[in-house]
């Protein structure tokens, strides 16, 4: 049985005494001239980097427009580009792809796109590129600098000793989420496609350096693999293999309807339809997981980390009385995480990476209370998709805004990674909704 809510609170309530406006937030105030100019900094600061971007793209398209060769023309393993779109990312989810370029390239070191001839950037050779065209989600991701290109080409600052890599470059390398949603199927597609494990793989030293990937690829089938990180120096070669198994995509509801957009996000998409293929490369499995799920768990994120809960307090004895255990996963070993998971049957969560665990319960019962900072709530999250591909049971509550000081700054118009608080009794209520008895069991 899926449940589905979205629990919305009320809109401040402002006064307005001579030239300082004072909006009460379930308690918070805020400093109206103030934010006004923070307001107007921050939203300078994204327009800045929209242009910044944009013209990137520009400077891509005017190299690309001077060559008149297709450098992936009958180069895909597992899927052949229509006419037009080998080069350019999309939007609307692609097939998994594998491209054997043997080809002179240079790949830079930061998201590890593969760059070809003079300057023509090919931009299917990392998973998400199309993000740096979208609007929406410029602010999040960029093209790499054509000036540093240019520097490394023709001031032949490069490393030249790698006749052939497997470059597996992904949008947000560093980010826990993306490592299982993106890298890992990637994985998949090296071994479907037969590519020899002795070619060195490179890897954006962001995904490299952290800890969660130096335990992952000691496990049996990660091993094989050659892994390295450019280092921040761009890696010319002669032959480079790059893969994607699929497209992320922004889940508006204002643009489509829920289910249509459940839909389209889970369709190919190798986390979502085979999560046990996936899983199964990081050997985590054990006698112990047999265990029967009873687990009730509120995950936590540390205020060093962001988006953390300012009202934790007044929510902290509703936890108890429901018999849920605070768990804070930044720090654990996967093994860890996996184990916490498979054993949870009610889950309350900040959104966050965190809550990607829930893999490890795919083949279980579990309910999911999501806490979501407040501003985004026309979004659907990839946890919601998550819980409709496993069956899981999802609701989401979104919180107010909670300034930390009058000299906060916030982090953009939606206050993406600030801290926020949400309603005790809306929150509740969600926990005795999650936690009620199926109408099937009454």
């Amino acid at each position: 049985m899926r449940t589905w809510c979205s629990l919305h609170p009320g809109r401040p309530q402002c006064v307005r005494t001579g030239n300082l406006t004072l909006a009460t937030v379930r308690g918070a105030v805020r400093y109206g001239p103030l934010m006004d100019l923070q307001r107007i900094r921050s939203r300078m600061d994204r327009s800045v980097q929209r242009l910044r971007v944009g013209a990137g793209v520009k400077a891509w398209d005017c190299f690309a427009a001077l060559q008149s060769s297709k450098p992936l023309d009958s180069s895909f393993v597992l899927w052949t580009s229509p006419a037009g779109a080998s080069r350019l990312t999309s939007a609307t989810p692609l097939k998994p792809y594998l491209c054997h370029l043997q080809r002179t390239t240079l790949i830079e070191p930061q998201y590890l796109f593969a760059i070809a001839d003079y300057g023509l950037l090919i931009e299917t050779s990392v998973s998400n590129a199309y993000a740096a065209r979208d609007p929406a989600l410029r602010e999040f991701f960029a093209l790499p600098s054509p000036a540093a290109y240019l520097k490394a080409r023709f001031l032949r600052r490069h490393r030249a000793d790698l006749e052939a890599v497997v470059a597996l470059g992904i949008a947000w390398p560093f980010n826990y989420f993306h490592f299982y949603r993106d890298f890992l199927p990637k994985i998949l597609l090296l071994e479907e496609a037969d590519i020899d494990p002795a070619i060195p793989v490179l890897v954006p030293d962001a995904l490299y350096d952290q800890p969660f990937f130096r335990e992952a690829i000691q496990s049996k089938r990660l091993s094989r693999w050659n892994f390295i990180s450019p280092r921040s120096q761009f890696v010319r070669t002669k032959s480079v293999v790059f893969c994607s198994a699929n497209q992320f995509i922004l889940m508006d509801r204002s643009v489509s309807s829920e289910h249509e957009l459940l839909m389209r996000g889970s369709t190919g998409t190798k986390y979502l339809e085979s999560p046990a293929e996936v899983l199964a490369l990081l050997d985590l499995d054990d006698d112990s997981s047999r265990a029967r799920a009873e687990r009730r768990i509120f995950l936590t994120r540390s205020g060093t980390r962001g988006r953390n809960l300012s009202n934790y307090e007044e929510i902290e004895p509703i936890l108890r009385e429901r018999n849920f255990e605070t768990v804070d996963t930044d720090g654990m070993s996967l093994r860890a995480q996996a184990q916490l998971f498979r054993e949870c049957r009610y889950l309350i969560g900040i959104h966050g990476a965190g809550l990607t665990n829930i893999i490890h319960a795919h083949a279980r019962d579990l309910s999911l209370l999501q806490l979501r900072q407040p501003g985004e709530e026309r979004l659907l999250t990839d946890f919601a998709l998550m819980c409709h591909s496993f069956g899981f049971d999802h609701q989401e509550i979104f919180g107010t805004s909670e300034p930390r000081s009058p000299n906060w700054v916030p982090s953009g118009p939606r206050n993406r990674d600030g801290p926020f608080r949400v309603d005790v009794a809306i929150l509740r209520a969600a926990i005795d909704r999650m936690l009620a008895p199926p109408l099937s069991h009454l």
